[in-house]
């Protein structure tokens, strides 16, 4: 792979948002590596105008997206698909973009031009676990309609005296033990007394090993959906993880019912299922931090304050915006320093 020379300065297209931390050592330091484009595009159609032969971004070497990418002013700018890739110069061989999800990049069509993908993985860890962990203990305690009946209607909160449950020694199922599910099974383990089990494709001893608590592993899902009285979705969204849980799945729960969490993608879901569900009390409890088609959610869900509902907020959190910023310059740096970068979704032979 051939890297700019190391008499020139590599150029790259900084795509940030309006809500971003920004470390001033570093800051300094890659101003001085970099030649720093700042992203000013009206709509994607400009952006690949500017990608072309003559265009703004004709020569750049690599994109840096970072901040919260929900925040204005480019949130609905989807520079990484298919569609946008073909208009990408033949000097881009690096796009760094924040966040644990890579779903809104086409990463096979990026590797076939020979360009590295790098996200930014356990930098909003404990923001998004935090967010599992209320959203747990809302599906079994109900707080969003408490709340409800403090602010309108206080004797309503009688109907929940039979239906509030704690989650002490019940079983917490988790799909998908990766660095949030990890992080979410310790804090439910250690600070709400529940038990635990998991589903990944393969067993991972040394995710068991960091929770510091028993932990079953479950060969299938639905070996999970048998035992288990929470579950929480926390494993990326792919082609063959669409609908993972709909109606079929639902039917399995125990006779007592089950709670559905989900932190990370909402098509991992069938709201409609999830919704019949609620209705045959297959599903008990529901807390929701994304949604099968975000923006916005199902309005069958807007007056059932016995669900707890956020706007995919779990990363927002500061401590989100230092780490997104940080592992995004460090694969800048190590890849210009290296030719390899920290943290890559895929391999450039």
């Amino acid at each position: 792979m051939e890297l700019p020379s190391p008499l020139s300065k590599p150029t790259v297209l900084l795509v940030s948002s309006n809500t971003r931390t920004v470390d001033p050592q570093q800051w300094d330091r890659v101003q001085q590596k970099f030649n720093i484009l700042n992203y000013d595009c009206s709509s994607v159609d400009d952006f690949c105008n500017q990608l072309v032969s003559g265009g703004r971004y004709s020569k750049i070497d690599a994109i840096v997206r970072t901040g919260w990418l929900k925040a204005e002013p480019y949130s609905t700018h989807l520079l990484f698909t298919a569609a946008v890739a073909k208009y990408y110069p033949p000097s881009l061989k690096l796009i760094v973009c924040s966040g644990h999800g890579y779903d809104a990049a086409d990463v096979d069509t990026l590797t076939k031009l020979g360009i590295w993908y790098c996200n930014t993985p356990d930098t909003c860890t404990e923001a998004v676990a935090n967010t599992g962990l209320y959203l747990i203990l809302s599906a079994y305690r109900h707080f969003t309609f408490a709340e409800y009946c403090a602010r309108n209607d206080w004797a309503q909160i009688r109907s929940l005296g039979m239906k509030a449950v704690d989650p002490l020694g019940t079983t917490l199922g988790i799909v998908g033990l990766g660095d949030i599910g990890t992080r979410i099974a310790r804090k439910a383990a250690l600070g709400l007394g529940m038990k635990l089990c998991y589903h990944n494709r393969q067993r991972n001893i040394d995710r068991e090993s960091q929770i510091g608590t028993e932990i079953l592993y479950c060969p299938s899902l639905a070996e999970l959906l048998q035992i288990s009285d929470c579950v929480v979705l926390a494993c990326p969204y792919t082609p063959s993880t669409h609908h993972m849980l709909s109606t079929e799945q639902f039917e399995l729960a125990k006779e007592s019912g089950m709670r559905i969490v989900n932190i990370a993608r909402g098509r991992l879901i069938d709201e409609v299922a999830l919704l019949q569900a609620l209705r045959d009390e297959k599903v008990v409890g529901v807390g929701l931090d994304v949604h099968e088609n975000e923006p916005g959610v199902n309005e069958n869900w807007s007056d059932n304050y016995m669900v707890t509902l956020l706007p995919h907020i779990g990363v927002c959190s500061r401590t989100t915006w230092k780490g997104f910023d940080k592992v995004c310059w460090d694969n800048a740096e190590a890849f210009f320093d290296t030719g390899k970068p920290c943290t890559p979704v895929n391999t450039i032979l």
